[in-house]
């Protein structure tokens, strides 16, 4: 066992620095400093990885920010490719502003950010970054409609995220991403908007879950509008219909839209008739999509109304397949919802897919 080993250290011995800290990439940085203890050669190579893992497991309130700034005062300086923040702890604004701009300072090109409760970030104009991921952050004092600049940014993921407008009802917070090309929003707050807008030239994946009025992160009577004239695919799951005042998508080509309309037997004919009217006004912007993917509960939302419907024009021009996901073995899709869907085109058919689960 002890030759095996020996003869491992020495085949590890012979591969060159940068091979090495690859290898340490996959490691958490406080592992990836252990080995320092190997041999001599091992001592620094931690201290030029370029890609950070931090994990506060392990950690308590107080030592976890000490040893943030710990391991970027020793650090060669050198550029970070990738910064990992994994944390089940509260963190200091000033402990996580200090390790970002030391990031930004380096070059960082991928930032994922995860906590267990919702925590404020500073995120300050960055012109290395290609992607982000946050989780559970809250954006606080955005005084202007603009809310990030990433002008080299094309992967955007943001979950439970919350954008707190201070002097403004209008926001545009990414329209400043000039370059994005994929942004996924679950479950973000923009509590102080009366208007939304997502600009993205360069976007063509755009993915929103979690999504609506209320409880859902937006105020009653919110405008939402979408410029995206390069977008090739939009998913709109587990939300709610809101108002879509427009959606620019000339590019269109897949379409999955997932909504319901809770208590519909309690729900007022207003409720009803502005749910389905939302809903169909969302589909106008649709007109160009050759693949759209509904769900039982989208179905059901859009014939809330009688008679509603019938009066609608189909909005699609180019379609070529419609798929309707079920997880109930009596669901049936209406004729006039069928007529509604594919009037505008000719030939195609509507395929219902009974399926367990979502």
């Amino acid at each position: 066992m002890e030759d095996r080993e020996a003869g491992l250290q020495d085949r590890l011995s012979d591969l060159p620095d940068y091979i090495i800290q690859e290898i340490l990439c996959f490691l958490e940085i406080n592992q990836a400093i252990q080995t320092s203890v190997l041999s001599k050669r091992w001592k620094n190579l931690w201290a030029s990885v370029p890609d950070l893992n931090f994990n506060s497991k392990g950690f308590k309130e107080q030592t976890f920010p000490k040893f943030l700034r710990r391991v970027i005062s020793k650090r060669e300086d050198c550029n970070v490719r990738r910064l990992d923040v994994f944390t089940h702890l509260p963190i200091r604004l000033s402990s996580m502003e200090g390790l970002i701009n030391y990031a930004v300072a380096h070059q960082v090109e991928d930032f994922r950010f995860v906590s267990d409760d919702v925590q404020p970030v500073y995120l300050p104009e960055c012109g290395s970054l290609k992607a982000i991921f946050l989780s559970r952050c809250k954006f606080g004092d955005l005084r202007t409609s603009f809310g990030f600049g990433f002008a080299n940014l094309t992967s955007l993921d943001l979950y439970v995220c919350w954008f707190c407008y201070s002097e403004n009802d209008f926001g545009d917070p990414f329209a400043s991403c000039q370059n994005l090309r994929r942004l996924c929003l679950r479950y973000c707050r923009f509590p102080s908007l009366k208007r939304l807008k997502i600009t993205g030239f360069q976007l063509v994946s755009l993915e929103i879950q979690g999504f609506g009025y209320g409880d859902r992160g937006l105020q009653e009577g919110c405008e939402v509008e979408i410029f995206a004239p390069n977008l090739l695919s939009f998913v709109y799951k587990f939300s709610k219909p809101v108002d879509f005042c427009g959606l620019h998508f000339p590019s269109l080509d897949y379409v999955e839209v997932h909504v319901w309309q809770h208590g519909t037997d309690e729900a007022t004919d207003h409720d009803k008739r502005r749910a389905s009217l939302c809903l169909m006004s969302m589909f106008e912007g649709f007109g160009n999509a050759q693949s759209v993917k509904l769900y039982c509960e989208t179905i059901q939302v859009l014939d809330l109304v009688d008679g509603l419907l019938e009066q609608q024009p189909s909005p699609f021009k180019r379609l070529k397949k419609v798929d309707v996901h079920c997880n109930r073995e009596s669901f049936k899709v209406p004729a006039h919802v069928t007529n509604y869907l594919l009037a505008g085109t000719i030939g195609q058919e509507l395929y219902l897919e009974k399926c367990k689960g979502y």
